[in-house]
């Protein structure tokens, strides 16, 4: 029965709400209560990550001399009192005598020395790129005392935005998904970390992509890039996908704007971190090329496992801020690591250039393999892989099983298991590498799961499923 012109007129907004608004808007307020119970312990605490950012954040807007603003002891490690944090980046006094000897101009080593890293602008992360520090300027959109709970309040957010975007865009399944392994995998980190901002950003540029808006899509991913590095990984397979959905002749300049869009803004966001910090802008790209391997990444599970085999005892050592494994192996293992990426995201290029794999298969395989052969995976990490979980698999009940078990897991072992013990015997527990191992051997049961389906899948279906 329709309504008449004057009942419409009478109909309120709530009245207009359907069962399944409410059911969305009951899942996002438990998602939100869930997750922000699950980094309520750490809140107020001066050594959090989120402490750091606000750090971060004070310094370079305000230098550090604004510290004493802060509790006692917070931003010590940003003033090198902490040796775990003390950056292997060259300073700016050795920076400007090796370009001073290489023969440079005098007005670059000058205006190179002028940049003091204590001062307001010039005060750069050590381990995170410059496009963070809005991110990290979160945290003081309140009041000193209540900054970490502000941030937990925009991570939130940004987890509903996400939600309503696969709900708009994929599916109400994807949405409830994501969710789900939000809450799973992101219990005691989502919230309190900033990893959830370059994965919505990569999800947001897939979706662009889904939609042929290229241009948005490569800017989007360029965002997530300066956000954090690994998304750079995602390049070449939106290039490829862009380029065989894009008409005209190959060397037509309309099919390299894209990418041409990709690489400004880059540059433009590098150049103005050079400008204000040499020292700063070359922090994180030194600090990740020295970071050893981490205990709960996959090639420390691997060690572990060789470690048992062999006898050969290893160590433990607590530095970049990290906990972090000390092996005779490690070498080996971090080489064998390091060809399984690159035969991985060859091979991925090869089925994606058949039609065998579409842009969302490519691209939740590459953040599987980033996981998987990184030197560090911190609990963080799934939520990087989130977001393209859920929109691939939305709620089949297969993808629901193992992607739950796989953030289970994770939580299990961060903040559970980390919080048993002191720090450095976490490794020590009986219990914690048999969790990770199960953890990191699921995920690559994973990865090489989707690698046979799509091996084996004819090309016809690429376009159908990416629909």
């Amino acid at each position: 029965m329709k309504l008449s012109s004057s009942d419409q007129a009478t109909v309120t907004p709530l009245q207009k709400i359907t069962l399944e608004h409410w059911q969305d808007i009951c899942i996002v307020l438990l998602m939100g209560i869930l997750l922000y119970v699950g980094c309520s312990w750490q809140i107020f605490r001066t050594n959090t990550d989120v402490a750091k950012y606000e750090c971060y954040a004070v310094a370079f807007w305000q230098g550090t001399e604004a510290f004493k603003s802060l509790p006692a002891g917070q931003c010590d490690f940003a003033l090198g009192k902490n040796p775990s944090f003390v950056s292997s980046a060259p300073s700016t006094k050795e920076i400007v005598r090796f370009l001073s000897q290489a023969g440079m101009p005098s007005w670059l080593t000058d205006q190179i020395a002028a940049q003091f890293p204590t001062q307001s602008f010039h005060a750069l992360p050590h381990e995170y790129p410059l496009l963070n520090i809005f991110v990290f300027s979160l945290t003081l959109t309140a009041p000193i005392f209540f900054s970490q709970i502000a941030y937990a309040v925009w991570m939130i957010l940004l987890a509903t935005a996400i939600y309503l975007v696969l709900l708009r865009y994929r599916s109400r399944g994807a949405a409830v998904a994501c969710a789900l392994y939000f809450v799973a995998g992101g219990w005691g980190t989502l919230a309190g970390r900033y990893d959830i901002v370059p994965a919505a950003f990569t999800l947001f540029a897939l979706l662009c992509a889904v939609k042929n808006r290229w241009n948005w899509a490569f800017t989007l991913l360029a965002v997530a890039t300066l956000l954090k590095f690994y998304p750079v990984l995602l390049l070449p397979f939106f290039l490829l996908a862009q380029q065989k959905t894009t008409l005209g002749s190959w060397y037509s300049l309309r099919r390299w704007v894209p990418l041409a869009i990709f690489v400004a803004l880059c540059c433009i966001v590098m150049g103005v971190s050079l400008f204000l910090s040499v020292e700063g802008t070359l922090a994180p790209f030194f600090y990740f090329v020295g970071r050893p391997i981490q205990v709960e990444s996959f090639a420390s599970s691997l060690l572990w496992l060789l470690d048992l085999l062999t006898g050969q005892a290893q160590s433990y050592a607590y530095t970049f801020g990290s906990l972090n494994v000390v092996s005779p192996f490690a070498g080996h293992v971090g080489s064998v690591i390091s060809l399984m990426e690159v035969a991985g995201v060859l091979y991925l290029l090869w089925l994606q250039w058949r039609g065998k794999v579409d842009l969302a298969g490519a691209t939740l395989i590459t953040l599987l393999l980033i996981l998987l052969t990184g030197k560090v995976f911190s609990p963080q990490y799934i939520v990087w892989v989130i977001p393209i979980l859920a929109y691939v698999g939305r709620a089949k009940w297969r993808w629901l099983i193992v992607s739950s078990i796989l953030c289970l897991l994770t939580t299990a072992i961060y903040p559970h298991i980390y919080t048993q013990t002191n720090l450095l015997n976490v490794p020590y527990l009986p219990v914690f590498y048999p969790t990770v191992t199960m953890r990191n051997f699921l995920l690559l049961g994973l990865a090489l799961a989707l690698f046979i389906h799509y091996s084996r899948r004819k090309p016809a279906t690429t376009e159908k499923a990416e629909a």
